[in-house]
């Protein structure tokens, strides 16, 4: 029994290695280098329609083989590269995070545009959240890779969420991680208030934006008038 389980660890182990060759990460680095530039595109050009920074940050990541590996087991899936490749999508990841909350779906809208990428999978976790209170846009998308003068089409998760929704997520992460079972579903409670408060803020911040823009349109409307007299 000992040397069946020392087996199957062994060959967990070569297919971590596998799953995190150069070639496979230079494969997904590449998407994420694509997806990233564009979205940089489309901040410069939603920022210049809308006359405020849409984009505050973006991050990215590639998930590490122990993270694939556990996700695999978690699913019942078989631990090989081309099952991992196959059934998740988010071994390469980026985040957009925006300002305000109507620019998420501006940005969302933007992405959905690019022309050369393939759209796989929509989930909008703003307007129904999770049970925690998680709030983000997921899209899963194929993005064109050319390596050795071939196209290989790789999926990535474009998250994209505001500041605030951001901040809540991070430290809902941090606050979840590793409670026992008798602390978790008291931390969980809490944590979903916060993110109905967050919720209300971002709402608030927005409305904010808007009074502002409101008022220098009527000054420049104000100055129009004062100079046509």
């Amino acid at each position: 029994m000992k040397n069946s389980l020392n087996d199957e660890k062994k060959s967990d182990k070569s297919e971590i290695v596998q799953i995190n060759s150069p070639m496979t990460l230079l494969m997904y680095q590449s998407a994420i280098d694509i997806v990233v530039d564009r979205l940089k595109a489309i901040n410069i050009e939603l920022t210049n329609k809308s006359g405020h920074h849409v984009i505050r940050g973006i991050t990215s990541r590639i998930k590490s083989p122990e993270s694939i590996t556990k996700k695999l087991i978690r699913k019942g899936k078989k631990i090989d590269y081309e099952t991992a490749v196959e059934s998740l999508n988010d071994i390469a990841g980026v985040r957009a995070v925006s300002y305000f909350f109507d620019d998420i779906y501006q940005i969302s809208k933007a992405v959905k545009k690019q022309k050369d990428f393939t759209l796989i999978k929509e989930k909008d976790y703003v307007q129904k959240p999770k049970k925690s209170g998680y709030k983000s846009i997921h899209l899963i998308v194929k993005v064109p890779v050319v390596l050795d003068s071939q196209t290989t089409y790789v999926k990535v998760e474009i998250q994209i969420r505001t500041f605030a929704m951001d901040y809540w997520a991070e430290l809902d992460s941090q606050m979840c991680y590793k409670k026992s079972a008798d602390d978790i579903e008291m931390v969980r409670q809490e944590s979903k208030r916060y993110a109905e408060a967050i919720t209300a803020l971002d709402n608030k911040m927005l409305e904010f934006r808007k009074k502002i823009e409101l008022l220098e349109k009527n000054k420049v409307l104000c100055e129009t008038d004062k100079v046509k007299k």
